[in-house]
């Protein structure tokens, strides 16, 4: 065999180190669990396999990105107008179209020739395009995207305009990333972000970040997966906010940007509860019309009062106050308010249950002493319990305003000691 010369030896050396192999998939996957991260590294250091089991808990989805050198252009570009899309708002989708269309004069003033990054432009505005025919026809499916960026034509093109825009950001803000770069700015730029196929850095994304993607209200998180302390990712923010619903978020393993999507946070809404009555404040209104005696609102949002034998509904009628002639003043006097229904927070003193007599024997001539409790229950309608938690410290009177018409403790009633009848007059309620 023929040795080689120098010459050919020097041009199947260049060819060697340029050579590439094809990356097998899609350049951009459709949304998957990321399980599949966690399978991939469950055999490797113990701390990726920690924090990428992990992570299917807090970020269970994820959009892997073809390793072909613009992994995280791609990523950014992509998260970029799936963020947009996910808004569903067509005004700021044409904002945004205005934004970037007006970016062009960046590119002008560091010297990019127009005819240059013409069809790069295209490219994007054909992409705003798509997201604003997807929004009016109410497309949820975000599968045109996905489509679109594994074009490699299109893809490419967009990334490539990402990059250009991310240059001339770069070379008009020289003081903001300079002090960050290993070789001046105009030689960074020219192999790092000009170049295809050079994978994005830290500071790459940053001025990407701020030229490009930050004005657009969205934020940017990367998660580093790494082997620093702790159980989980360590997240970094590139913006100084991160909204919920418009953030980029990466992966960043070595040498390799994913998109990954954060678990949906759900609010769990009690019931609003009304702890006066213990129950909801949504219960319906009583109707009063199929009561056999006037209800009192007052009484009426008292709990299980209407649970009562003797004010069940649709029972047997209240028994009817027998005619009589007209008596001396009743014997039954209601005692103070205070004395029967004392506040818990005046005392320590729990209510004493009022004890439910036996029916009350005929009433003899003579007039017993006035009553200190209520009638019993066979002869005068139910006995009322109040809780004492409704009670206010600052009240000195029941909250039932009124008793029943057909009460004796009612001063119209016949009778009560105090008997006055009604006296209606045409502007006045009734009470």
């Amino acid at each position: 065999m023929n040795a080689l010369s120098p010459d050919e030896m020097q041009r199947f050396q260049k060819l060697s180190n340029e050579f590439e192999p094809e990356v097998p998939g899609l350049l951009v996957s459709p949304k998957q669990s990321s399980h599949s991260i966690a399978l991939e590294y469950a055999n490797a250091d113990p701390s990726f396999a920690t924090k990428t089991n992990a992570l299917t808990i807090t970020h269970p989805m994820t959009r892997i990105m073809k390793r072909d050198g613009n992994c995280g252009w791609r990523a950014m570009a992509f998260g970029y107008f799936e963020t947009l899309f996910s808004l569903r708002d067509i005004l700021r989708v044409e904002q945004e179209r205005i934004r970037i269309k007006s970016l062009a004069y960046t590119l002008d003033q560091v010297g990019y020739a127009e005819h240059l990054y013409e069809m790069f432009t295209d490219a994007t505005d054909e992409m705003f395009a798509q997201i604003s025919t997807a929004i009016q026809n109410s497309d949820p499916d975000e599968s045109f995207l996905v489509n679109a960026f594994n074009d490699e034509y299109n893809s490419n093109s967009i990334v490539m305009h990402f990059r250009l825009l991310t240059s001339a950001w770069m070379k008009l803000n020289p003081a903001q990333y300079e002090p960050f770069l290993p070789a001046p700015l105009d030689q960074y730029c020219a192999t790092e972000i000009d170049t295809v196929r050079s994978e994005i850095d830290q500071v790459g994304l940053q001025a990407l970040t701020d030229g490009v993607i930050s004005n657009a209200g969205f934020g940017v998180e990367v998660l580093y997966l790494d082997r620093s302390q702790g159980d989980t990712v360590t997240p970094h923010p590139f913006t100084q906010t991160c909204p919920s619903d418009a953030t980029i978020r990466l992966l960043y393993r070595p040498g390799h940007y994913d998109i990954i999507y954060r678990a949906e946070q759900t609010v769990n809404v009690a019931p609003v509860v009304n702890f006066q009555y213990a129950m909801t404040s949504d219960y319906a209104s009583w109707d009063q019309g199929a009561l056999s005696f006037d209800a009192n609102p007052h009484l009426m949002a008292i709990p299980n009062l209407m649970a009562d034998p003797a004010f069940a509904m649709g029972g047997a009628p209240m028994s009817p106050v027998p005619s009589v002639s007209p008596s001396p003043a009743s014997p039954y006097r209601l005692s103070p308010t205070q004395e029967m229904y004392p506040s818990q927070m005046q005392t320590n003193a729990l209510v004493p249950p009022i004890p439910v007599s036996s029916p009350t024997p005929s009433l003899p001539s003579a007039a017993p002493p006035p009553m200190t409790t209520l009638p019993s229950r066979s002869t005068d309608g139910p006995q009322i319990r109040l809780n004492p938690l409704v009670m206010k410290p600052n009240l000195n009177h029941l909250p039932v305003t009124a008793p029943f018409k057909n009460s004796p403790y009612n001063q119209a009633h016949f009778r009560n000691q105090d008997f006055e009848p009604i006296h209606w007059a045409p502007n006045d309620s009734r009470k």
